[in-house]
């Protein structure tokens, strides 16, 4: 890397003097509300159309699969009230977001609804498509009988045309009404032209019927439809897993008995005690010695980890062992577990470049099919063809040309992605972080707190003659006892977790920045602090050079015990991560404003060469760094300092245990201590992006092939209604192959 690569930044910029003042406004403000209505991604488009010509609405985002709205406005020359009354008027309604439990059962009423639409179409559509088959094959009948079977098979249509179409017929109408005609304009249009030039056809004494083809187009459709319902029900499910880890009551103290109360009725400060087994119900500090949590269905961790008195407990994690006390240090709707909800929401409201690029298309290519449509009936009829032919052919242009393929090609991709990305304990705040990530091609580290686990772990113990190590780990646990410093943790974590005894009776003396003092029985004082303190108070410590990071000594009376060597841990696959990260071309870099001999040291053990090591950096100059890195870039950090270099990186990652500056501001949050869910999220973002490129050229691709085809050559109706629904279901399965081959 350029050794000027830090210096900072020239920007053009005007002096403050030279900038007029300005009068402060309303800061805008952004939320997620839910719409109910839709019938497809035209809805979503008419939707969005409309809030985003109203007044004071900056960003308007609406996604059919998620049926949300992303919406930024200023509350000055506008009101949520206004908007809805916007929507209201399409047709559609515009709702706060609803708990994951009344979508599930609005989408179980929906499904209810359409697979009733479907099995009427199927049951009429087959003898109607019975029908047809004895025209189609001409059997000799005679013109009286041809004449009958069609007006059977126009008469067993109307229940399909009638009853299982409606939903297409409406959102039309409201589609239009946007100004903003999409899909189920030409669906609409396909079908009812079929039936109303069948009807022309029957008055006319003729038997040349096409209401076979509004029968299928109808019913092929509809079973799209369903299998679009099952994708949106698998993002249901992610989120309803997060509502799903926490229970409905809490245990709170309340005048001198453990009570139970309703989630909404706890406050912050208040104690609550969570059973064995139990779920946590709300972030909080541990206040008992010990405790052993499962954090699987958080983070994918399967094996619990051991707490102590005054580690973070999320909402989620899962009692392990016997029960413990914490104390409640956010209120319901702030808790980790409900912003995870709310960025997944935000994720599938918001669109990136892949997605608004789709979106173009699908918005133009029904205004376009008309026009074709229309230029191949009068065409085909300048050129002599019967009129029944020329309509058949104009309808096979309009059908052929439905883009529901263009219209989920994008969305359910992002559906499928998000949703693996949560199993996985990785959190996507932004659609187009998929995108940066997967063409990112630098990525630099933060190291406390990121790149290590921001805990101390114990590297080695050296003892006296004649001590064990577990004793004198007992020892220095039981001195500690009580005490909220990092040492202090680490002391009895580890203690804990080897099974030592620690007793309850001992009085500790703690000396600020040096150490403990314990009284014994026997008079004799332990002491367990720095070596340099130890020494003060008259203990002989051996020579021990070779013996790197925080040093903790332990001394009974004058006589030294044992040295324990506390250092920084690196998670066991941070190397493996680093190293998948080179071999994916990109430019790795480790930033810290730690001293150098810490910097070398934990970065030579994660695997970061030394010209990829910057020691001594403030805050400015990681984002000066960020930024002189290749485009696209990412940066990974946890605290307030990370916060610059973070919002400088085209993509910024958060880790578990960031501040809640950094979680806002990153793109991506990982729920697991450490960087090897890097790896996962950048190897989940390049299979997500490869085949959003996929879907997408492929929908666009056999559009514009299919409309080719149709308008060189007359294609049944029927074959342009099949091809059209299998191009939609070819979308869907590709997108599931991120849940059928997570490592493709």
């Amino acid at each position: 890397m350029p050794p000027n690569l830090i210096e900072p930044a020239k920007r053009d910029a005007a002096s403050p003097a030279d900038k007029p003042a300005e009068c402060p406004g309303p800061s805008p403000r952004d939320n997620i509300f839910a719409v109910h209505g839709m019938w497809c991604s035209s809805c979503a488009f008419a939707v969005e159309h409309v809030l985003r010509r109203q007044p004071g609405v900056e960003h308007a985002s609406v996604n059919f699969m998620s049926s949300t709205a992303f919406l930024q406005w200023n509350p000055a020359r506008t009101d949520v009230e206004i908007l809805r009354r916007h929507v209201g008027r399409l047709g559609y309604s515009l709702g706060n977001t609803p708990s994951t439990e009344e979508s599930r059962t609005r989408l179980a009423r929906e499904r209810r609804t359409l697979v009733t639409r479907l099995v009427v179409s199927v049951a009429f559509g087959m003898w109607t498509v019975m029908a047809s088959s004895l025209l189609y094959f001409n059997y000799g009948l005679g013109p009286d009988v041809d004449w009958v079977l069609a007006l059977v098979a126009s008469t067993l249509a109307l229940p399909v045309v009638g009853y299982s179409g409606v939903p297409f017929y409406r959102a039309a109408w409201r589609t239009l009404r946007a100004g903003r005609p999409g899909m189920d304009v030409l669906v609409s249009l396909g079908a009812l032209g079929a039936v109303l030039f069948s009807a022309w056809q029957l008055w006319h004494g003729s038997a040349d019927v096409y209401v076979d083809t509004a029968v299928m187009l109808i019913t092929l459709l509809l079973v799209g439809r369903l299998v679009e319902m099952f994708s949106r029900q698998d993002g249901l499910d992610a989120l309803a897993a997060l509502d799903d880890l926490t229970p409905d009551t809490a245990r709170v103290w309340q005048a001198g008995n453990w009570v139970a109360l309703p989630l909404d009725q706890v406050s912050v400060g208040d104690r609550i005690r969570v059973e064995s087994g139990d779920g946590v119900p709300f972030d909080g500090v541990l206040i008992d010695d010990r405790a052993s949590v499962d954090r699987a269905a958080l983070t994918g961790e399967h094996a619990p980890i051991t707490l102590t008195r005054g580690d973070r407990i999320e909402a989620g994690c899962l009692n392990a062992d016997t029960a413990f006390t914490l104390i409640v240090e956010v209120e319901l709707g702030n808790r980790y577990i409900d912003t995870l909800r709310h960025r997944m929401l935000e994720l599938v409201a918001r669109k990136g470049d892949v997605q608004k690029l789709s979106d173009t298309f699908a918005r133009w290519l029904p205004t376009a099919a008309l026009c074709l449509a229309l230029v191949t009936f009068g065409l085909t009829l300048l050129r002599g063809v019967e009129v029944e032919a020329a309509f058949a052919w104009a309808l096979s242009v309009l059908v052929v040309a439905c883009p529901c393929a263009v219209g989920l090609a994008i969305p359910v991709v992002t559906q499928a992605a998000s949703a693996q990305g949560l199993r996985h304990g990785l959190v996507f705040k932004d659609m187009s972080a998929f995108e940066s990530l997967a063409r990112a091609r630098s990525i630099a580290f933060d190291k406390t707190g990121t790149l290590t686990s921001g805990r101390l772990g114990i590297r080695e113990i050296r003892t006296a003659p004649g001590i064990e190590a577990d004793r004198l780990l007992q020892l220095a646990a039981q001195a500690e006892r009580g005490i909220m410093h990092p040492v202090a943790q680490t002391l009895r974590r580890r203690a804990i977790e080897r099974g030592l005894a620690l007793a309850d009776d001992v009085e500790v003396t703690h000396h600020p920045g040096q150490g403990v003092e314990v009284r014994l029985v026997s008079g004799a004082w332990l002491r367990v602090g720095s070596p340099t303190w130890l020494e003060s108070c008259g203990t002989r410590l051996p020579d021990m050079p070779d013996l790197a990071g925080k040093l903790v000594a332990v001394s009974l009376g004058a006589h030294w015990q044992g040295t324990l060597a506390l250092d920084e841990t690196l998670p066991a696959d941070t190397s493996e991560a680093v190293c998948h990260l080179r071999r994916a071309t990109l430019t790795v870099a480790l930033l810290s404003g730690d001293r150098r001999t810490s910097v070398e040291a934990v970065g030579k053990r994660a695997g970061f060469r030394k010209e990829e090591r910057y020691a001594a950096l403030t805050p400015d100059a990681k984002a000066r760094l960020v930024d002189a890195l290749p485009k696209p870039s990412a940066f990974v950090g946890d605290g307030i300092n990370d916060t610059l270099a973070l919002a400088s990186a085209t993509t910024g990652i958060s880790v578990a245990g960031a501040t809640r500056q950094a979680h806002d501001i990153a793109a991506i949050s990982l729920l697991t201590p450490g960087i090897g869910q890097v790896r996962e999220a950048h190897q989940l973002a390049r299979r997500a992006y490869r085949l959003m490129r996929q879907n997408l050229g492929f929908s666009i691709g056999y559009n514009l092939l299919a409309l080719g085809i149709a308008l060189w050559m007359p294609i049944p109706p029927v074959i342009a209604a099949t091809a059209m629904t299998i191009s939609s279901l070819s979308v869907l399965a590709n997108a599931g192959r991120l849940y059928l081959d997570p490592a493709n």
